[in-house]
């Protein structure tokens, strides 16, 4: 039976959460690489989550003023009751007083307005992106094909994770030195465990890490040179059928991609080296990658 009869919308936003155990998060990536239309929608999901994250986090993480922190933990005011001046209200008869509006009502009136607000800001933020998206998307289609390449698929998304992870202070999740654990995580997580020995094209191994691929989880192995020089090889598993087989090399603003296909997975290799420099390094990392594993 097709696992589209188990798999709905809410198992995607589930899935896009991390909510879902192990064995309904395998089935919904087993639904989403069988129907491209919702990995596509998984990923819009996972871009609108990432772009709202950076948005906002620095607003989160900012110091509270003094002043809101005392009050926050100020003792609240002891409850008064009306105060009485004496003066005759000429009213109509029998009408009750009006009561003020409490504080708490203000308060929340002010939150929905502000999220109104922001709500707003964003679908402009939006609609002006995709402007500017259209715009240039018409630009480049007078562009030469390898600079196309550069710009879709799965160098894009190895070139935004590399570029997301490279300079971090902290930028592998599991490292080297704990490369059982990274094994074992990449082949629970990915499906691909190998970590290529890149040492005789002067790489050393840093570790790796977890990154959103379309269909399911992609992986990061990221390798420096003597010189502190930071090179990643980026893998998910590829569905596309017409899938170049051998490295192929492009070159963006600052950096070098080099995209291959090799055990149902689809390989970039990026850096910011020449392509000179960086084929000899994507030949070597092709190699170890399709050697078959040694029995134990």
């Amino acid at each position: 039976m097709s696992s589209s009869v188990f798999v709905e919308e809410a198992d995607l936003h589930a899935f896009v959460d991390g909510e879902l155990d192990g064995e309904r998060r395998r089935l919904v990536e087993d639904h989403l690489l069988q129907h491209p239309e919702a990995a596509a929608l998984v990923e819009n999901w996972r871009r609108q989550n990432a772009a709202l994250r950076a948005a906002f986090e620095p607003v989160a993480l900012e110091t509270l003023p003094l002043s809101l922190r005392d009050a926050a933990t100020r003792a609240p005011a002891p409850a008064q009751g009306p105060i009485e001046t004496g003066a005759v209200h000429w009213g109509r008869p029998g009408a009750a007083p009006r009561q003020p509006r409490r504080i708490d009502e203000i308060r929340a009136s002010r939150r929905r307005q502000a999220i109104v607000s922001t709500v707003l800001t964003l679908l402009a933020g939006a609609a002006v992106a995709a402007l500017v998206a259209l715009i240039f998307a018409g630009r480049s289609e007078t562009r030469a094909p390898v600079a196309l390449n550069i710009l879709q698929g799965y160098v894009a998304r190895a070139g935004l994770t590399y570029a997301t992870f490279v300079a971090d202070p902290r930028p592998v999740e599991i490292d080297a030195a704990s490369r059982a654990e990274l094994v074992s995580w990449l082949q629970e997580r990915v499906g691909f465990s190998r970590l290529p020995d890149l040492s005789e094209v002067g790489l050393r191994l840093l570790g790796g890490r977890i990154a959103p691929g379309v269909a399911a989880p992609a992986g990061l192995l990221l390798y420096e040179r003597a010189d502190g020089g930071r090179v990643g090889l980026y893998f998910e598993r590829a569905f596309a059928a017409s899938a170049p087989q051998g490295p192929r090399a492009g070159t963006g603003s600052s950096v070098t991609a080099i995209e291959w296909r090799a055990a149902g997975f689809a390989f970039v290799l990026v850096g910011p080296l020449s392509a000179e420099d960086m084929q000899p390094i994507a030949e070597h990392a092709a190699a170890s990658v399709s050697t078959p594993e040694p029995q134990r």
